[in-house]
């Protein structure tokens, strides 16, 4: 569990070095206990989720959020060519729920 706790962090980090952390988005110290529980994917599994759907691309901006529903990995990754794409992936799981061209 330990590992978890130092991937999510490290990506949560490496996402608020670069300026990429949602507001309203969940902080480090609010998803770590999630996490654990199981209740939210590691945020590293979730980033490579998105970038999946845009192999050669790179996130530019992302968090985790709460809703009614659950938790959703609000992402926004550009592709290759320099496109953007508004993505929503259901934090749980990792299910694609959004990919929309921006």
């Amino acid at each position: 569990m330990k590992t978890n706790w130092l991937i999510t962090a490290a990506a949560a980090a490496a996402l608020a070095a670069n300026g990429a952390a949602c507001a309203g988005s969940l902080s480090p110290k609010e998803l770590d206990p999630l996490v654990k529980a199981g209740r939210v994917l590691p945020l590293d599994r979730l980033m490579d989720a998105a970038l999946l759907e845009h192999e050669g691309g790179h996130i530019k901006d992302g968090g985790i959020k709460e809703t009614k529903g659950g938790y959703i990995y609000e992402v926004e990754v550009t592709d290759r060519k320099g496109e953007d794409w508004d993505m929503a992936i259901d934090a749980t799981t990792g299910a694609l729920l959004k990919d929309e061209k921006d």
